[in-house]
């Protein structure tokens, strides 16, 4: 190579380099230029969960009380046992009741024969001798009334003394008298039939009816039965476990109970229930109809759904120490048999409730964000870049939900 050769080609390379270094000081107006950073979005599933641990409680716990006064004949479960609807739980003795109940019915046909006889009342024997009796007076009034005209006339005619006129004129008057009390006392004896008499044996044969009718309704309760299948469980009060008493026999054959009387407790298993407490910084996540996921150690594999039914919004009583905690509940619907042969009263559940969930969320970095709710975007790399406005949603860790945007790149500012 000769002298200018060589100074020709080191002339080139000199261009060359300064081009180069003057390239990289210039900043790029492209897409890809260092002093722009765009990251591509699309639409992603976005789920906020919270996680709670709660114990499995029946959904209702009825109280069963003693129907009536009496001994009880047999008592058949234990505090514990499994029972079905309509499983007779314990027996009475109705041997007092049915006594009652004797003596009632008695007072029922008593009481119905009184009604029966003011329906026939003009036809009764009281109202009968009334009007014979007013029948005789007046037979007699009238006899002693001709009697009476007879001696008059005798009298002036001078055949009889003024003393046997004046004794039957006392007569008549006496008769007049017996007659008027006949008439009254056949009154009375009507009387007895209608108005406050009636309205009195009508009201005795309704309490005497209700009153038979109740007893019967007690007597036909002598045998105690489940109202639903559950899990017999001790009275509310009942303080025998604390006090060394036998718990799985609160009511023993042949003690004498009163009615009303609790004699156990039942749960129902048909429906479920959990009770778990939530922090105040999460309850204002949670709403009635969310759904719930539940899982157990003591029903490890069994994967149970559910929903929140009450959320409580006043809280519990504490020491005043930490945050507030608020009682949430939530339903479980109808087990299945084998899910009941697993999942008892009383098991500990780990809770997951999705608070949100969008399948087609689409999130960027906070930063992207402008201050007047726009990002700049373009729908691909070699499209025009634009300002979108935008509304926030849920945070993230990855950034900041947005809505009114679609899949493409949005800009991310260097700091």
């Amino acid at each position: 190579m000769t002298t200018n050769q060589k100074r020709l080609l080191f002339a080139v390379l000199i261009v060359l380099a300064g081009a180069a270094g003057l390239a990289l000081r210039s900043p790029a107006q492209t897409p890809g230029s260092a002093g722009e950073q765009w990251l591509a979005v699309k639409p992603d599933q976005l789920v906020h969960q919270i996680g709670l641990v709660g114990k499995i409680e029946p959904d209702t716990t009825v109280t069963l009380t003693a129907p009536f006064d009496g001994n009880v004949q047999a008592n058949l479960v234990e505090q514990g046992q499994r029972v079905e609807a309509g499983q007779v739980l314990l027996r009475m003795d109705p041997a007092t009741l049915e006594v009652q109940l004797r003596d009632a019915l008695s007072a029922q046909l008593k009481a119905r024969r009184s009604v029966q006889e003011m329906q026939d009342w003009d036809s009764s024997a009281t109202v009968s001798r009334a009007r014979r009796s007013l029948r005789t007076a007046e037979m007699t009034a009238d006899t002693t009334r001709r009697r009476l005209n007879e001696s008059e006339d005798l009298f002036k005619r001078g055949i009889i003394p003024r003393n046997e006129l004046d004794d039957l004129k006392q007569q008549a008057r006496q008769q007049q008298l017996d007659l008027a009390a006949a008439r009254a006392e056949l009154q009375q004896a009507q009387d007895q039939g209608r108005g406050e008499y009636r309205q009195i044996a009508d009201m005795e044969l309704t309490n005497a009816t209700v009153k038979y009718e109740a007893l019967q309704q007690l007597l036909a309760g002598k045998e105690v039965k489940a109202p639903f299948s559950g899990i017999v469980v001790p009275a509310p009060g009942n303080n025998s476990a604390q006090a060394g008493g036998n718990t799985n026999a609160p009511v023993q054959s042949g003690s004498k109970v009163s009615q009303g009387q609790v004699l156990f407790g039942l749960a129902n298993i048909e429906r479920l229930k959990i009770v778990a407490k939530v922090s105040e910084l999460d309850i204002n996540q949670l709403h009635q109809g969310q759904a719930v996921e539940v899982l157990g150690d003591g029903f490890d594999g069994e994967r149970l759904s559910g929903t929140v039914s009450v959320v409580s919004g006043l809280a519990i009583a504490s020491d005043g120490q930490g945050s507030a905690q608020f009682p949430v509940t939530l339903a479980i619907p109808t087990l299945t048999p084998q899910q009941l042969q697993r999942v008892r009263l009383g098991m500990s559940a780990r809770l997951t409730i999705v608070t949100y969930n969008n399948a087609q969320a689409m999130v960027v970095p906070g930063q992207a964000i402008g201050a007047d709710s726009t990002v700049e975007y373009r729908a691909a790399m070699d499209q025009p870049a634009e300002r979108v406005n935008v509304t926030t949603g849920q945070s993230t860790p990855q950034g900041v939900e947005v809505f009114g945007l679609k899949p493409g790149f949005v800009k991310i500012p260097r700091p």
